[in-house]
């Protein structure tokens, strides 16, 4: 699946990370973010939901370092099935945090302590659904299992649990002293765009919203006239 195809298909309906057409424009409220009030529909094709302060794209331009927080996974309460191996979602929120960092690339520093000038990102995947799968020996977890090399979620019994249909994304950017939300946003997948397939999609996924965000930080330092569509295609 291409990256920036998956970006660019939101502009293409109204309807766009991460439901049938009726339920593309109900916002699902997961209880991630601090407020959802403030949140408005939009179809410019960067999300379904969306919160910018005021002037914040030009006030990008005083950060040059983002820190974010290992994400948080919500299953979904109409879930078919609620269990999952802590180590499973470990993988699967650092390999989310990984794919944001990757997209974000080598002009947007990656930091791990709040100061001036550092944006911090606070992202979830949220309202996924999983399959009951038959339990097999070769998954049991040891009692003195030693976490090293994160493992990828793709490659974690989570992956034959997922149901892709519904997911959605959900992130927040704040000052990362004063603690100013700049940004929020929810993005739905499925209905008519293009939904993702396996872990190995929402990866994909992931590192195209961190090349947006770069691509925001970019336009910040730029004059108005200079500035890029940022869901442009390559």
């Amino acid at each position: 699946m291409n990256i920036r195809k998956i970006v660019i298909c939101a502009a293409v309906a109204s309807t766009a990370l991460l439901f049938s057409s009726a339920q593309a424009d109900e916002l699902i409220y997961s209880g991630f973010m601090s407020d959802y009030t403030q949140l408005e529909k939009v179809t410019d094709g960067s999300a379904d939901y969306r919160y910018l302060a005021p002037d914040a794209t030009n006030r990008m331009i005083k950060y040059n370092a983002v820190m974010i927080d290992q994400p948080e996974i919500f299953i979904a309460n109409d879930s078919q099935y609620r269990g999952v191996k802590p180590k499973h979602l470990n993988a699967l929120a650092e390999s989310l945090r990984a794919g944001l960092a990757a997209g974000l690339g080598e002009h947007v520093y990656v930091v791990d302590r709040p100061m001036e000038n550092v944006l911090y990102l606070s992202v979830a995947i949220t309202n996924l659904k999983l399959h009951k799968i038959k339990k097999k020996p070769y998954n049991y977890v040891p009692v003195a299992f030693v976490v090293g090399k994160v493992k990828g979620a793709a490659t974690s019994d989570i992956a034959k649990k997922a149901n892709f249909d519904g997911l959605v994304f959900e992130l927040e950017a704040f000052d990362s002293v004063s603690e100013e939300r700049l940004v929020a946003l929810i993005d739905h997948f499925g209905g008519v765009t293009e939904e993702p397939e396996s872990w190995e999609d929402v990866d994909a996924l992931m590192i195209a919203y961190g090349e947006l965000i770069a691509c925001r930080f970019n336009n910040a330092r730029l004059p108005v006239e200079q500035r890029v569509d940022c869901l442009a295609a390559d």
